[in-house]
């Protein structure tokens, strides 16, 4: 029994003593051995405190409570000493739960890519929509598994003297015209997601995932602007035989409902067949409801 629990216990006892005697005791049990609580139609009927200290057995019985029975629990079963986050742990009082949220904006570069090929983080976005979470909670810890569906957008973006281009069916990377004022060639890939994570909350507002997400990549596109001889230009280009499932590894750190993630794609963006041979990386903020 966790001191909570103890002391609520004792203030109930002390108040049933005042109302039936004149003189009013205080009784403390630091750490009990058993505490037994009878309850009939929500209300507290007996009380049984059992303990052994110094070879010596007491036992402790009050009966006949009309108070209702308002107890919490808290589990203190993982001691992770952590700077400004409570020790103690709320108990999940249901052991599955259902989420619609889930809102990130960050930045994504490429690794791994060809001489040439000059992604400028600092100009590509990535987006990630509001997912559908289911979430177990496999014990009375804050420990919990959980998949969902969600929404996903990558997009690669060069800011310098190379662009994407689609030629005989194959994404190519290519100089701009001579002469071009140079805005942006960007590569973008859509996806449907469905992350698989293992969740940790340290408390109430603190709270720690990582875990594979599987991407299903329906649909990539190409687009390329530059201004050339005071004329503006637009190249478009879709089709572009983009893997169509991927993993990428994701990492989420929450203080409320504000967070910060990275995610790891260690799977080719493009089938190589058809295409530039590049990973990804990105990071960036989370906002959760």
């Amino acid at each position: 029994m966790k001191t909570r629990n103890l002391w609520l216990m004792v203030a109930m006892m002390a108040m049933t003593m005042q109302m039936n005697a004149q003189k009013l005791d205080t009784l403390i049990f630091e750490h009990p051995d058993k505490v037994i609580i009878g309850t009939y139609n929500d209300q507290i009927r007996k009380v049984v405190v059992e303990n052994t200290e110094d070879n010596k057995s007491t036992r402790f019985e009050m009966s006949a409570f009309d108070s209702p029975v308002v107890i919490e629990n808290y589990s203190k079963d993982w001691d992770f000493n952590i700077p400004f986050v409570k020790k103690e742990m709320p108990v999940r009082r249901h052991r599955n739960e259902a989420r619609l949220g889930g809102l990130g904006i960050g930045w994504v570069t490429a690794l791994n890519a060809p001489e040439g090929m000059n992604v400028d983080m600092g100009a590509s976005y990535e987006f990630m929509g509001p997912r559908l979470e289911w979430r177990y909670y496999p014990n009375y810890t804050g420990l919990s598994f959980s998949w969902g569906v969600g929404l996903n957008w990558k997009n690669y973006r060069m800011t310098g003297l190379t662009r994407f281009i689609k030629e005989d069916n194959q994404v190519k990377l290519a100089d701009y015209p001579e002469g071009a004022e140079v805005k942006f060639s960007r590569l973008k890939v859509f996806s449907w997601t469905m992350p698989f994570m293992l969740n940790y909350d340290f408390n109430r507002k603190i709270d720690f995932s990582f875990g594979p997400v599987l991407n299903f990549n329906t649909h990539a596109s190409l687009k390329t602007r530059y201004t050339l001889d005071g004329k503006k230009v637009k190249e478009t280009a879709k089709d572009l035989h983009q893997s169509r499932v991927t993993v990428d590894l994701l990492a989420t750190f929450g203080v409320g409902s504000i967070g910060v993630y990275a995610k790891y794609s260690p799977c080719k963006v493009l089938n190589t067949d058809f295409g530039p041979d590049f990973r990804g990386f990105s990071a960036g903020m989370t906002i959760w409801w």
